[in-house]
């Protein structure tokens, strides 16, 4: 079985990034960032309840209402975003259960896959939104990347 982010958590990802970009401090209705990603406010909505448990960002309603981050760019990780939406990171099953593998223990694999997953694991705890931040005038957010007016 092979990792595949979900397009829940990329667009988890890039709702995040537009809010840390464009009103890290300030409220930004969803129903732009909804447009923004040409996606349904109802699937934004599920998307926002998720990082909202997770204490990622904070949401107000009404006609003022919006979300924006609960804490810094900085403070925030791929791995913490990806992991709301799409729970833990796993390469392949048996590295979380290794009952499920005929082999086990003696797999000549496992090792390899275990190491694997930790590096890429670590990766995704050091790369916070600030780092991709840094990356998007290079390559964009994937949006049209207007700034909240």
């Amino acid at each position: 079985m092979s990792m595949q982010i979900t397009n829940q958590a990329d667009y988890a990802l890039r709702s995040m990034l537009y809010i840390a970009k464009y009103a890290e401090n300030q409220l930004i209705p969803s129903n732009i960032i909804a447009e923004e990603m040409q996606i349904s406010r109802i699937f934004l909505s599920r998307i926002n309840s998720q990082l909202v448990n997770a204490g990622l960002i904070r949401t107000r309603r009404g006609a003022r209402g919006g979300v924006m981050l609960a804490k810094p760019a900085a403070d925030i990780s791929v791995y913490d975003v990806v992991t709301t939406i799409d729970g833990p990171v796993t390469l392949i099953d048996c590295i979380a259960d290794p009952e499920t593998c005929p082999l086990s223990p003696d797999c000549p694999y496992r090792s390899f896959w275990e190491e694997t997953q930790s590096a890429l694991i670590t990766r995704m705890k050091a790369v916070s939104l600030q780092d991709l931040l840094a990356n998007t005038g290079k390559v964009g957010l994937g949006l049209s990347s207007q700034p909240v007016s």
